[in-house]
């Protein structure tokens, strides 16, 4: 008999629900922890705020770790919350041994910490090792003189022909790569904004200290690192002006540079050679040969990778891009890496950079929006490789409705306005709409908890960013109580991955029907197989199985009762997804 997705919660709820006979036990017991686990990315400032301030912190999050276990998550991600002066919301580090202020103290992460290994939640902690901030004692050193002992461990060089060094562009439209120094009369390199100096890696000295400052961490416990902006560490060997067409758009100009993987390999020799550390790196710009280079475990550089592959905005870096579900399938295909068993891929739709997944992919209807939410989670959590929720996606949460410049916080944004509109190229309108729908300020609001005032975030009088208006439906409190809600849903398809490992594990085979609304895939591993059927799209659609599969039990649908299988074909309503055991013929 067929089980609902209602009868599924209600079986894994009570523990009744038994796995494929001793796989995924033994499973568990031979692969490393982070290949058996749901993460969960945290950004401090928006996740709890628990003294009151309006900013999120770690005495909030430890609060909040009954929750995180309860989800079925076993690692947090903590997006930067080191010492810094936000000039990019912590991407700009001023003490890499010291926890944001904002944040809380020493003893505010230590208590956290403790918490979350208490339930088995491992902690990744957020390295910004491309830059730091230019507050950083070090760029303090750097700046003071052409020949202070810390000149070296940034990137200075002299000016070209009255201007700076070379014609790069920084990041987040801020302008020339290079910042003239008055002091010492030269220029150093920034990839993202000025407030941020690159760090010189080719000084084996910076090198040197980065290591130690991720063994500092480790000994406090910590389980992993997530590297941002880590394809940008090597720079060009030669620094020379680029020339019309050979660098288009924003990218960057030190994307996977011909030494990263050096680096790379020699970190992880130097910290986590013989070590449980899990290593993931924010890898922008990298090819699909790049991320075996940096990933396959037999190079020993990092553990995985965040890919990019599925763009959101074009080379203006602020105009939408279609959302098409072609691209989505030939990303799934290609991030599986079939071929490649060496190399855990990473599974993600939404992180602190990007927009919510549910406005992004899923239905602007509003009767379809929490099923679209369930579909998207159960793609994402039955393919291969680690995924990552971020919070809030659970519960489905949405872009905020932003309408004026005034209402973001984000440097892009603003800097956006100003190169784009102030200076006349751009109607505001035009601008304000793309805008509202890229703009990584989505991501960014405050977590809803609750339906009391501020969603229960904070009980500050204003939170440090506005809270999305549609917080009264949209909250863990009520959809904790709602069997049928997104985040119960989540939960039982985090338990559904659990007791089938060939949804994490499995080889995935795409077995959709060119250009049909329907995604349609396989899962195999260890002689067991499910098949994931999903409708993206606001019509009804007929699925039908490929002839030499044969379906038995539907394992999860994301409606009441699941579609019915009929001869291998069955009908699936506006945006309903299913997965189902498949038998031998």
């Amino acid at each position: 008999m067929d089980l609902s997705r209602r009868d599924l919660t209600r079986l894994l709820g009570t523990g009744l629900f038994l796995a494929p006979t001793g796989l995924a036990r033994a499973r568990a017991a031979g692969v490393a922890w982070w290949k058996d686990v749901v993460a969960y990315e945290i950004y401090p400032r928006s996740f709890q705020d628990g003294n009151g301030d309006g900013i999120g912190d770690f005495v909030g999050m430890a609060e909040r770790v009954d929750y995180l276990a309860d989800l079925g998550i076993g690692a947090v991600w903590i997006a930067a919350c080191f010492d810094s002066p936000n000039a990019d919301n912590g991407y700009d580090v001023r003490d890499y041994r010291k926890i944001m202020p904002d944040f809380g103290t020493m003893a505010d992460f230590e208590r956290f910490m403790a918490r979350a290994k208490a339930r088995g939640i491992h902690v990744i902690l957020d390295m910004v090792f491309n830059h730091t901030s230019d507050e950083h004692e070090w760029f303090v050193h750097s700046r003071s003189s052409r020949t202070n002992p810390y000149r070296d461990y940034y990137i200075w060089r002299d000016g070209h022909d009255g201007g700076p060094p070379t014609n790069w562009k920084a990041a987040f439209g801020a302008g020339s790569a290079w910042q003239l120094d008055a002091t010492t009369g030269q220029y150093y390199l920034h990839t993202f904004v000025s407030k941020q100096p690159d760090l010189n890696w080719e000084n084996p000295k910076v090198r040197a200290a980065l290591y130690d400052i991720l063994r500092f961490w480790a000994q406090k416990g910590v389980s992993g690192f997530r590297f941002d902006a880590i394809t940008s560490l090597a720079k060009p060997s030669v620094m020379k002006d680029f020339i019309p067409g050979q660098h288009p758009g924003q990218a960057s100009f030190a994307e996977v540079g011909p030494g990263l993987d050096a680096y790379l390999h020699e970190m992880h020799t130097h910290v986590f050679a013989g070590t449980d550390l899990y290593t993931v790196g924010e890898a922008w710009g990298a090819t699909h040969d790049a991320i075996i280079r940096m990933t396959d475990d037999r190079r020993g550089e990092i553990t995985s990778a965040f890919r990019f592959d599925l763009q959101l905005k074009d080379a203006d870096d602020w105009r939408k891009l279609p959302c098409r579900l072609e691209d989505m399938r030939a990303f799934n295909a290609d991030n599986a890496f079939n071929d490649n068993p060496h190399v855990w891929p990473l599974v993600y739709l939404e992180d602190h950079d990007f927009p919510r997944a549910a406005s992004r992919y899923g239905s602007a209807r509003p009767e379809y929006g929490a099923r679209s939410a369930k579909l998207l989670g159960m793609m994402m959590l039955s393919l291969r490789g680690t995924p990552y929720i971020y919070q809030g996606q659970e519960i489905g949460m949405t872009n905020f409705p932003f309408e004026r410049i005034e209402q973001y916080d984000d440097v892009q944004a603003h800097n956006g306005w100003r190169n784009e509109v102030l200076s006349g190229r751009v109607p505001a309108a035009q601008y304000l709409s793309n805008l509202a729908q890229v703009s990584r300020d989505n991501a960014r609001t405050p977590m809803q908890w609750d339906d009391t005032p501020h969603a229960g975030f904070t009980t500050a009088r204003r939170p440090w960013f506005a809270v999305n208006p549609n917080y009264r439906q949209v909250n863990v409190r009520a959809e904790s109580a709602d069997p049928d809600s997104v985040l119960s849903f989540y939960r039982a398809m985090i338990r559904l991955r659990r007791a089938w490992p060939c949804l994490s594990g499995g080889q995935y085979e795409d077995i959709s029907v060119t250009g049909s609304q329907v995604y349609a895939y396989t899962r195999r591993e260890g002689g067991k197989a499910v098949v994931v059927i999903l409708n993206f799209s606001d019509i009804a659609a007929p699925f039908t199985l490929p002839g030499h599969l044969r379906a038995g039990p539907c394992l999860m649908g994301n409606m009441t009762p699941p579609a019915a299988l009929a001869g291998g074909s069955l009908a699936l309503r506006p945006w309903e997804s299913v997965i189902y055991q498949l038998v031998p013929s």
